[in-house]
């Protein structure tokens, strides 16, 4: 499109100076204006076609700043599906206690996830969620983090609607370690310290010495200083996890949330990070949401989800003793086939 107007444009600029300069040509033939004055005017016609083309240029950019301008203003006049409520309540959230109660959700283009859906997890519990693809485990998660809201029912947390806390207060007491984390263009100190801005360096080690990530840090070549890139393109997807996994330590809150956390490591990476886990988890609320179910063996319950209901719920010993849906996970993982 522009350079159609930049064409037309230089078209029009071509044809008046042309008409220009034939009509001053005659008029010096018949003797009526000088060979300077022919001169002049072309001169002059030449400064005019230059700022008319500046010009044009500077219109152009103009309205397509305006087009462009439009399109930020219709982003910031979306309205957010999920709000915060008016006035909301001072959080009281403090061990972790979390109730999912009668919960019916679906996606606004999606089938029924949730249907009379209830889970209860007590303060300190370590809980692992398992099943297929499509059985609900993420939603959990997005449910808990208000990612999305609920059609109807309630999930409270130390006995708190969730609905009735700003979102940031309800996440600043979750740490959240998604299977795709992301980072920001910025050294990777910062991005571990996005936990907890406050940090000091010394801090900031010590959870990276936790969640094995020192070693490749330091063979970076500006160490921590490192700048990962825009989503931390610069990182490996082991090594991204890592540095999210150290970020949620720093942030210690009461529910620690893991989403497929281990999932871009390879099992030695996987093992020495459980041990770093298992510290973690002491004293917290614990959901971890896993497809490789070696990853939720020690959880104090693990939860099977089918369909968005819990088909089964125990240790892993006792679920492998019930041989249901399960024990056909498990067999499957450790025959080789998933």
């Amino acid at each position: 499109m522009g350079g159609k107007i930049d064409l037309i444009q230089h078209l029009l600029i071509i044809c008046v100076q042309s008409i220009t300069l034939y009509l001053m040509i005659m008029l010096w033939l018949q003797s009526k204006i000088s060979i300077g004055t022919v001169v002049l005017v072309e001169t002059y016609m030449v400064v005019v076609a230059n700022n008319l083309w500046d010009f044009g240029n500077a219109f152009t950019r103009f309205m397509k700043s305006i087009a462009d301008m439009k399109e930020m203003v219709d982003i910031f006049e979306i309205i957010p599906d999920i709000l915060d409520p008016k006035n909301p309540e001072k959080l009281k959230i403090r061990d972790g206690h979390i109730v999912f109660k009668n919960v019916f959700f679906k996606y606004n283009l999606g089938h029924k996830i949730f249907s009379d859906f209830n889970l209860d997890i007590k303060p300190g519990e370590r809980v692992g969620i398992v099943g297929h693809s499509g059985a609900g485990k993420s939603t959990i998660t997005k449910l808990l983090l208000r990612s999305n809201d609920i059609t109807t029912g309630v999930i409270a947390v130390d006995g708190q609607d969730i609905r009735n806390v700003t979102q940031d207060d309800l996440r600043s007491v979750i740490s959240y370690v998604p299977q795709e984390p992301i980072l920001f263009h910025r050294p990777i100190k910062e991005n571990i310290s996005y936990g907890k801005p406050n940090a000091t360096d010394e801090e900031i080690v010590a959870v990276a010495k936790k969640a094995h990530a020192h070693e490749f840090i330091l063979n970076l070549k500006h160490s921590y200083d490192t700048l990962v890139g825009e989503r931390g393109v610069k990182l490996s997807g082991g090594e991204r996890q890592r540095v999210a996994i150290a970020r949620a330590m720093l942030k210690d809150s009461p529910i620690l949330v893991l989403d497929e956390a281990t999932s871009s490591l390879d099992s030695v990476s996987e093992s020495y990070i459980q041990s770093a886990f298992s510290e973690l988890m002491k004293g917290k609320t614990t959901i971890v949401i896993a497809h490789r179910l070696s990853t939720v063996q020690k959880m104090d319950r693990i939860i099977v989800l089918d369909k968005g209901q819990i088909v089964e719920e125990g240790t892993h010993q006792e679920l492998l003793k019930l041989n249901g849906f399960y024990a056909d996970l498990w067999n499957h993982q450790t025959g080789g086939f998933l």
